[in-house]
């Protein structure tokens, strides 16, 4: 199969190597670009945790990252985990059914969660307390020439974040495109109802994993 990958580099080139390994043909076609925004980092003895909903804010904290990493942390989905590990945190605990499920199940009661200027909302029970920094936003990217083209010859679209799809949405309807001739792959339930109805196909994958998505495929 042909998929087409939309979500920002380097995350991008990650999906694509799984796809690659999958045995499919990987194309990227990325709709927003990361970049790290300003931030000031609280008083560190206050939190007992990190939340890490995407790899993107480990990636754009800056000079301020080696400071967090003796904070456990708690990250949604096993590929955030994987960066983490791989800069130097103790990964307590993977969700793999979304942020709220993750956070019934944590044992830390003050997190601080790095995050993106666009991030999906959420209630956390009430006996954790969570401090948002804003760490990153996503620009958007103009869109190619072959946009029509590109998506056409794609078997699925995959879809990483809410954003992602909305914009992806919109942009198929901006060209008058038939929803009905395009099939899609969306990483959470979420992601999915962020990208409507009217596909030929959505899967869903059961965890946050490229690897469960295309085994949904």
């Amino acid at each position: 199969m042909k998929l087409l990958i939309v979500r920002p580099q380097p995350g991008a080139d990650a999906t694509a190597a799984r796809v690659t390994a999958a045995g499919h043909l990987a194309v990227c076609m990325p709709l927003f670009a990361t970049q790290a925004v300003a931030w000031d980092l609280p008083k560190i003895d206050d939190f007992d945790g990190l939340l890490l909903t995407s790899a993107n804010a480990l990636r754009h904290a800056g000079d301020k990252l080696p400071l967090l990493t003796g904070l456990p942390l708690f990250a949604v989905g096993q590929n955030s985990a994987e960066y983490a590990q791989s800069v130097g945190f103790d990964v307590r605990q993977v969700g793999s059914a979304g942020i709220e499920s993750l956070l019934e199940q944590v044992d830390a009661r003050r997190l601080l969660w790095l995050a993106g200027e666009d991030r999906t909302s959420f209630a956390p029970p009430p006996e954790v307390h969570i401090d948002c920094q804003i760490v990153y936003r996503s620009a958007a990217l103009p869109i190619p020439d072959d946009f029509h083209e590109t998506l056409m010859e794609a078997d699925y679209v995959l879809l990483h974040s809410a954003r992602a799809a909305s914009r992806f949405t919109s942009l198929v309807e901006d060209v008058q495109l038939q929803k009905n001739a395009i099939s899609i792959g969306a990483l959470s339930e979420k992601i999915a109802q962020a990208a409507g109805s009217g596909w030929a196909n959505i899967r869903i994958a059961k965890e946050p994993t490229d690897n469960d998505l295309l085994s949904q495929l």
